[in-house]
């Protein structure tokens, strides 16, 4: 007893650093070997942090952001980790958060969807949001965690088409084309969830100046065409009136190359061996849980 409360009193000790903001690596590293040789301490020290999350001052937000990353890396406690915590950070805090703090949530939550993704129905507009980042990283993590979402839990995104199509009209060529997939996939499970897409994804496939996402508007119009044949009661006739021209906003960048997006094949049905050879294909391969 007198051990467990030595290692209970150090653990403490690391999470009242982090809530200060000064805890240094070697403190993260201490606490992530504490935690899994005493795993039953994991949900205190992940209310902890949660605790820090919500009403930490910018510099012990950030800390705890790391050291939940810290754990997430080395797969200690993803059974308790709180996504509504993760994601109330994302959208309430974005303005605390540094591009590479919002990366690592981003991680912590991908070590979350193939899991559960059952809990993940809150995340889906920050993620939305995220496919929209500057960052290509995040907007990889976040087409790999909508691809699950949208194989496992259509119903997730029911009334989220205005999300999708804000994608659709993205900055970034790739987002672009996570969208176009996105889209594709969410069809084969509910074409009424996307069918306010049709027209967007025709004029993409006519007047996009990158072939490869023409290549993919038109995947995905043959699916919604395919689909609205096999489910008419589901279908929604594609608009005849004049359409209104979505405006292309689109920055000069270096060519996607074809290999990122034909590994990025879609996830009807995710099992391990998908989702590992997706996350290699991002060059994500830290985040594979090896046993």
């Amino acid at each position: 007893m007198i051990f467990f409360n030595n290692f209970q009193e150090k653990i403490r000790n690391i999470l009242k650093k982090i809530g200060k903001g000064n805890a240094s690596e070697s403190n993260m590293a201490s606490l992530c070997e504490l935690l899994d040789d005493h795993q039953n301490l994991i949900p205190e020290a992940i209310g902890a942090l949660n605790d820090i999350l919500t009403k930490g001052n910018i510099k012990a937000f950030n800390s705890a952001i790391l050291a939940y990353n810290r754990m997430a890396q080395n797969h200690i406690g993803v059974t308790h980790y709180q996504v509504d915590a993760l994601v109330s950070c994302m959208r309430d805090r974005k303005n605390d958060l540094h591009e590479n703090s919002m990366l690592k949530i981003l991680e912590i939550l991908s070590k979350i969807a193939p899991k559960y993704p059952e809990r993940m129905k809150i995340a889906v507009p920050e993620l939305l949001i995220a496919l929209e980042s500057t960052n290509t990283k995040s907007r990889e993590l976040s087409y790999f965690m909508l691809s699950i979402l949208a194989a496992t839990h259509h119903e997730f995104f029911k009334d989220r088409s205005k999300e999708i199509i804000r994608v659709l009209n993205g900055l970034n060529v790739d987002e672009r084309i996570y969208a176009i997939k996105l889209t594709r996939q969410l069809a084969e499970k509910e074409y009424a969830i996307v069918a306010d897409t049709y027209d967007l994804l025709e004029d993409l496939r006519l007047n996009h100046p990158d072939s490869n996402l023409r290549s993919e508007a038109g995947f995905a119009m043959d699916k919604l065409k395919e689909v609205a044949k096999q489910k008419p009661s589901q279908a929604v006739t594609p608009s005849i009136k004049k359409k209104q021209n979505p405006r292309h906003l689109i920055k000069k960048r270096a060519e996607m190359s074809d290999n990122l997006f034909s590994e990025l094949s879609e996830l009807m049905a995710p099992d391990k061996k998908e989702i590992k050879a997706i996350l290699e294909g991002m060059n994500l391969k830290h985040l594979i849980v090896c046993k």
